[in-house]
């Protein structure tokens, strides 16, 4: 709803491509393929709690981080999902995630471990494992990126081209 009138519902069932990039409806139903490489998802979902805010809001990490955290949070954009992945992506992510809970618990055990024995060069690798390991699951959770997110529409990047080549093109509806 917006200024208190319905919106008609969108043409093509609300999902778009504009170049490399998806445009969707945020309750719009992604097509049952796989988002990486466009073979059948067989029904398989991953749902994706997304959030956006404006790139200009990194600036403040250098005012301070606690600012940031509180404005990106205010004012960020969400918008959650769900998109298909075929048994092949999904089983890779999901062995990539294992292996970082893995070394993520390796660095947290090593690291200590190392630093009460006396072994500072092998206590600072355990904290450099840890903090890779953190890095990693972030990057290899993330499937697609949230280009940008307002009240109503969802722009991701990430999709395979073949996966968007199937979609009607981007008008800049609504």
């Amino acid at each position: 709803m917006e200024d208190g009138y319905v919106l008609p519902p969108p043409p093509s069932g609300g999902v778009w491509r504009d170049n490399s990039t998806l445009v969707m409806v945020k309750e719009a139903p992604l097509p049952d393929r796989c988002v990486k490489c466009n073979a059948p998802a067989n029904g398989v979902r991953l749902k994706r709690s997304l959030s956006w805010h404006h790139p200009v809001l990194y600036l403040l990490i250098f005012v301070g981080v606690l600012i940031y955290v509180i404005l990106a949070a205010v004012l960020g954009k969400r918008a959650t999902i769900y998109i298909g992945l075929c048994a092949e992506h999904f089983q890779r992510r999901r062995k990539k995630i294992a292996l970082g809970w893995i070394l993520l618990a390796g660095g947290l055990i090593f690291a200590p471990a190392a630093f009460a024995n006396d072994y500072p060069l092998m206590g600072a690798l355990g904290l450099m494992v840890f903090l890779f390991a953190l890095i990693w699951l972030i990057v290899v959770s993330r499937v697609v990126t949230p280009k940008k997110i307002d009240d109503r529409l969802v722009w991701l990047n990430g999709i395979n081209t073949a996966y968007l080549s199937q979609l009607p093109p981007w008008q800049g509806y609504v």
